[in-house]
């Protein structure tokens, strides 16, 4: 299906204010945004986490181009309320990393605020909780969050989290889910091995981030298991097309096609690359897709399906959903529905049924 001209004009915006390709300014009055138009590209901003992003283009546009004054302030104050609470979570996590590094823990930093320095300004990638890997010592990492005074929020297996000075921590027993399958389990074993082999960068003091190809496997198979349940949003695809861009050199490729391969996550890894380029203007070489294929994949990126609020109904979106869209599970990921919910099933029974929360 075609992608209406609001929505086309909304990945531009992306595209633009992630640093990806140059702003879309129009010659012609006949093309220009109708405030009804920016009205529904300010919803889409919001709803697929980019708004600040998508502000960022709309500063690279002419004046007489942009917004009318009262959705131009509004996103203002949108990006302005991230950046305070970008600055928050950095100054929380170094703060965490400082007290860990006391005790002799170092600490990891996955996704988020790590992933926010592929951007052209970091503070406009909007971050949720702040994840952390401690090495094997996260039990020891949950006394010491004991200590300072953070509230447990939520405990499984994976995972702690807990919520400290405002912030949600994610304390990570190990990097994936794995206790879910086997392809959870020996992914894991391999960015273990990546992190022992390559090391890792320096972010601020304390903050440790990982090197590139562990980057490149863990973000594909983070997206990957989102696509396959509740799907993804388009900030997936923008942190693929800006890593990419920044550190297309230094992944070792071959190694990240075996394990693409191996997991049956190499359809999946050439659609988010192929429409990291085609869509998002990023400049490395490109898979070939077909492209009705990739055409539906940005459909189901681009269509938002919100959760429901009472109890009964979500759950039951939750338990229908890789069935209603079983074509990312057979088509993209090649993974028979069935087999999607024996895993849901052990998973939950590890994750005492967390499914019903």
């Amino acid at each position: 299906m075609p992608l209406d001209k609001d929505t086309l004009y909304f990945i531009r915006l992306v595209s633009s204010g992630a640093g990806l390709g140059a702003a879309p300014v129009s010659d012609t009055a006949g093309t220009a945004v109708t405030p009804g138009s920016w009205e529904r590209i300010y919803r889409m901003a919001a709803d697929h986490g980019l708004s600040a992003v998508v502000w960022d283009g709309i500063c690279r546009l002419p004046a007489a181009q942009q917004p009318p004054r009262e959705t131009r302030i509004r996103w203002a104050l949108s990006a302005e309320k991230l950046e305070e609470r970008y600055r928050h979570q950095q100054q929380t996590a170094s703060k965490l990393a400082a007290r860990f590094s006391e005790e002799g823990l170092r600490m990891l930093l996955l996704k988020g605020l790590g992933l926010s320095r592929d951007y052209p300004i970091p503070e406009h990638r909007e971050c949720g909780d702040i994840d952390i890997y401690l090495y094997g010592q996260s039990d020891k990492g949950d006394r010491i969050l004991h200590e300072i005074g953070a509230h447990l929020y939520f405990d499984v297996p994976k995972h702690s989290e807990y919520v400290w000075d405002g912030v949600l921590i994610e304390n990570h027993r190990t990097i994936l889910n794995v206790r879910r399958n086997r392809t959870e389990r020996e992914l894991n074993a391999l960015l273990v091995r990546l992190l022992e082999k390559d090391g890792t960068h320096g972010l601020v003091p304390g903050i440790q981030t990982p090197p590139a190809t562990f980057n490149a496997i863990f973000l594909i198979r983070h997206a990957a298991v989102h696509f396959q349940k509740e799907g993804i949003v388009l900030r997936h695809l923008c942190d693929w097309a800006c890593f990419l861009t920044r550190h297309w050199d230094e992944i070792d490729h071959a190694l990240f096609r075996t394990a693409m391969e191996d997991y049956r996550m190499d359809r999946f890894a050439d659609l988010m690359t192929a429409a990291a380029v085609e869509y998002l203007g990023a400049e490395v070489p490109g898979p070939e897709c077909e492209a009705g294929m990739l055409g539906r994949f940005m459909e189901e990126v681009l269509t938002l399906s919100p959760m429901p609020d009472k109890p009964l109904p979500r759950l039951f979106r939750k338990l229908s959903g890789p069935y209603r869209n079983r074509w990312r599970l057979r088509e993209v990921l090649r993974t028979p529905v069935w087999r999607y919910y024996y895993d849901t099933v052990r998973g939950q029974w590890n994750e005492k049924f967390t499914v019903f929360r």
